[in-house]
């Protein structure tokens, strides 16, 4: 035997025997990344499972903190109180509904600004409710009532401080006209009592000047003192008379009234000279109130004389009215000399006058009248710029 094929023998089978191996643990191999294949393929399915499942429970979780966010919202802005917050810096981050209701600021004018540039003062008072002020848009000052708390996150971290207010300008406007109200009461009571005892005298006092008045001759000089006693005795009889009429509770006799002829009615009754004071009125046909005609016509008769005793020199009288939301207003405006801030401030209370003999009831009774009817009178004014009365009253269907 040859050695060479001795030596080669072994080697051939050997090699198949390998081959065979190799196949076995490639199989091997390649069933084990089929199962490892399908492993991840059923991880990655639940994953995706798991994925789409969170997904589900953050989009409820939005929805569920959206419409919670919505309710707090709502809550805040539906809240009749004011409410303003600020971070630990100063800075506003919350103005509700009724703040911006009551200041007139939006809650884009404060939001992201100091509190102190907003609104000129320091935000925090000390615990408790406490009357403050406010300043407004505008630049009126408030009277506010106002209460301060801190504001803490889930990890009791101060984070701000909230303010609740509440707007007193009505409390106090009300607080003001009870007090008017009381004191007019006591008025009231003095004037009835007043007015009685002086009228009977006062009948006695023109009775005997008017015996006086007949009996002295024209010529004599004395004849004007009688005179003089005369007027003066009328004179009080009218202020008795208007002081009865402003304590004396009104009854009002109400119907449909043209608001223009009215008006032209009023004008008729006051002797104006058309030389130098011109009247024009331009009040619509159509506009109807609901009023006691002989009282309406006194408030006019009050206001147009008022404005030609201002208006010496000349000048004009203009009546004009607006028709809205079931109500009428008129204006009444003139050329005279006007009034001064002070002056305004006061016209329509009793006993005030700009005028020498005046008794200063007749404005004062107007706005009774007004009142009675349910309505509102207003005037504007300044010195020799004229004055505007205002009167709205309710429009009869």
């Amino acid at each position: 035997m040859n050695p060479t094929e001795l030596t080669e023998t072994p080697s051939a089978g050997i090699a198949p025997m390998q081959k065979d191996a190799d196949i076995r643990a490639l199989a091997d191999a390649f069933e084990l990344f089929t199962r490892t294949t399908q492993t991840m393929e059923e991880s990655y399915r639940r994953l995706e499972a798991r994925l789409q499942e969170l997904d589900r429970e953050l989009e409820a979780k939005n929805r569920e903190l959206a419409l919670t966010s919505d309710y707090l919202s709502s809550i805040m802005e539906s809240m009749s109180d004011g409410v303003i917050a600020i971070d630990p810096q100063g800075v506003v981050t919350t103005f509700n509904r009724a703040a911006s209701h009551v200041l007139g600021y939006n809650a884009g004018d404060a939001v992201g600004r100091s509190f102190m540039d907003v609104f000129g003062r320091e935000f925090a008072v000390s615990s408790g409710r406490h009357a403050r002020e406010l300043r407004a848009k505008d630049g009126r000052t408030l009277q506010v009532s106002e209460c301060d708390s801190p504001l803490f996150d889930r990890s009791l971290r101060r984070i701000g401080t909230v303010k609740v207010f509440q707007d007193q300008t009505e409390i106090e406007m009300l607080r003001t006209r009870l007090q008017h109200q009381d004191r007019l009461a006591a008025i009231g009571q003095l004037a009835a009592t007043v007015a009685h005892e002086i009228r009977n005298p006062l009948g006695g006092i023109r009775g005997f000047a008017a015996l006086l008045a007949r009996d002295i001759d024209a010529a004599d000089p004395r004849a004007r003192l009688v005179e003089k006693v005369l007027e003066g005795s009328k004179a009080l009889e009218r202020v008795v008379t208007e002081l009865l009429e402003y304590t004396r509770p009104l009854q009002l006799q109400l119907q449909p009234v043209p608001l223009r002829e009215m008006v032209e009615s009023a004008i008729t009754f006051v002797d104006i000279d058309a030389k130098i004071i011109a009247v024009k009125n331009d009040v619509d046909q159509t506009a109807c109130i609901v009023a006691d005609a002989d009282k309406l016509r006194q408030v006019l008769l009050n206001i147009i004389i008022n404005a030609k005793q201002s208006m010496a020199q000349g000048g004009s009288i203009s009546a004009a009215s607006n028709v809205s939301d079931g109500w009428v207003e008129l204006k009444i405006s003139d050329t005279g000399c006007g009034m001064d801030a002070q002056q305004l401030e006061q016209i329509f209370s009793p006993f005030f006058t700009t005028k020498e003999k005046g008794t200063g009831l007749g404005l004062a009774i107007a706005a009774k009248i007004v009142e009675a009817h349910g309505g509102r009178i207003s005037a504007t004014s300044a010195p020799g710029a004229g004055s505007i009365f205002t009167i709205a009253l309710p429009r009869a269907e």
